[in-house]
């Protein structure tokens, strides 16, 4: 499809929402299933003003309702899955389903000439809301604006090269926020873009043969993927050969199986590991991989630098600056800052603060919760770790709070607490422990949490046991949990 077929298929979505009252401001919900359409939906949005958020259809319904209570989209658009439409309609807002013979004839005939409100929209307009795991249980959603976005598509233009002839994968889910990089980094700088769906990614090795085919020259995707696709024997010499960039990120990388990919690619493609929190438009930094990398000591390769036009703080916990070397938490200011989280005013003042090394005037920054070391030269950051419960798993942040709520949530569960370790290869895996004075199954909770989770929240392993060790402060102990995944013998993994 061209950038004018595109364009009018969006004028033409812009048309419906018009049409169905849609102004500068409401909220747009997709359910995007990677058809045109849905891609078509995002540039309409973005054209009269309107936020969007795109939706996970495999999310449970008790989860779409907290998306839907504080995002209060004033409709839903999405081409096909009527099952999944009927259910939506039981929230409250009118659905548009393009695959519906009615909603297709309206398509058609709406106009497909620009939208007159284009011109009112501005920079501080929300672009869309992008929902990420919450420590209270529930999921948060942060708010990014316009000029946010053309600032984060203009930076990756130029740090990644991309021009016209470029071919950028779309294997990240649109409701994950890596899937900006992929959406704005190429329609914005006129490269094109592979759609990638679920069903294919399944197959990896139709999948590779369909990016060879294409000639796809950026990727895009979680260490996890090419881990996986690595293991499988579907990454050779042989294969991908147009990429001449891999970028990763939304996790770490294990050193020993980076060296792998740069074993088989380095000499030929630039790797790039990068950073960024999807309050702040998904990547503000981005590290080209040498051998050198790989001989360090730290078990993570660096961030490096910061994007040219951000600028950042060390913080110790008194809100001081560290010095180069020490520890501290990670706080980002600059044009790709979001505005806060949607209708959640608590966890905005918690997160988006004043600068607290700024007193001449009011300089909102973001807490990350991130904590890193800066080099000797002042600009290279290591990542350490976390303040929080909150990791990084196949990519997705999460909130490991917010999955023992559901767990105590089940019936019979008096407690519970989830941690992350690495299996005997060095996959990353999350095990539940819960405790109960119950006949409850790992089974029982495992059907539970599908009723409450996304599945990439579904824990690999439930351990059911009497009750939780506890530390001196009578807190669960979660590094005596993860002690005893390491020294325990393979048990029911579900």
């Amino acid at each position: 499809m061209t950038y004018g077929e595109l364009n009018s298929a969006a004028n033409r979505v812009a048309a419906v929402l018009l049409g169905r009252g849609i102004v500068r401001g409401n909220v747009v919900a997709i359910v995007h299933t990677k058809t045109v359409m849905c891609y078509a939906a995002m540039l309409a949005c973005l054209k009269i003003g309107a936020a969007y958020v795109n939706l996970d259809d495999q999310n449970p319904l008790a989860r779409l309702e907290h998306v839907f209570a504080t995002a209060r989209p004033s409709i839903v658009v999405m081409d096909g899955l009527p099952a999944l439409a009927e259910r939506l309609r039981s929230l409250g807002p009118a659905v548009f389903d393009a695959a519906d013979a009615q909603s297709h004839d309206e398509l058609a005939a709406s106009s497909a000439e620009e939208p007159e409100v284009l011109g009112s929209v501005t920079g501080s307009d929300p672009a869309y809301i992008m929902y990420t795991s919450g420590s209270t249980g529930v999921p948060k959603g942060a708010v990014i604006t316009h000029a946010a976005v053309m600032n984060f598509a203009s930076w990756a233009a130029s740090r990644f090269a991309i021009k016209e002839d470029d071919v950028l994968t779309n294997v990240n889910p649109m409701y994950f926020d890596n899937s900006v990089f992929d959406f704005y980094a190429a329609l914005l700088n006129g490269a094109s873009l592979v759609a990638i769906s679920r069903e294919l990614a399944a197959r990896p090795a139709d999948m590779v043969a369909r990016l060879d085919a294409v000639g796809a020259t950026i990727w895009f995707s979680v260490p996890s993927f090419l881990i996986y696709l690595m293991s499988m024997g579907m990454l050779s010499a042989e294969t991908l050969r147009p990429l001449r960039s891999i970028v990763f990120g939304g996790e770490g990388y294990p050193k020993p199986e980076l060296r792998k990919l740069f074993d088989l690619y380095g000499s030929a493609k630039a790797l790039f590991n990068v950073y960024g929190p999807t309050e702040c438009t998904c990547m503000c930094s981005a590290w080209q991989i040498t051998a050198k990398d790989l001989e360090e000591a730290h078990p993570l390769v660096t961030l490096g630098p910061i994007a040219e036009n951000f600028s950042f703080l060390v913080l110790d916990d008194d809100f001081q600056a560290v010095e180069v070397g020490r520890v501290g938490e990670l706080y980002l200011c600059g044009p790709q800052v979001g505005v806060g989280y949607v209708n959640d005013a608590e966890r905005t003042s918690a997160s988006f603060i004043g600068n607290p090394l700024n007193s001449a005037w009011n300089e909102i920054v973001y807490r990350t919760g991130d904590l890193v070391r800066v080099r000797e030269d002042a600009r290279t950051i290591d990542f350490i770790g976390r303040r929080d419960n909150q990791i990084k798993h196949m990519g997705y942040r999460i909130e490991l709070e917010e999955i023992e709520a559901a767990l105590n949530a089940a019936d019979g569960v008096l407690q519970s607490a989830v941690v992350q370790v690495r299996d005997a290869v060095g996959f990353p895996a999350m095990v539940a422990y819960v405790s109960t004075d119950k006949d409850v199954t790992p089974s029982a909770i495992l059907q539970f949490l599908k009723s409450r989770l996304p599945p990439y929240m579904i824990p690999e392993r439930i351990e059911v046991c009497g009750s939780l060790p506890k530390n001196a402060n009578g807190k669960i102990d979660r590094l005596a949990l993860g002690r005893h995944f390491s020294a325990k013998a393979a048990g029911p993994v579900l």
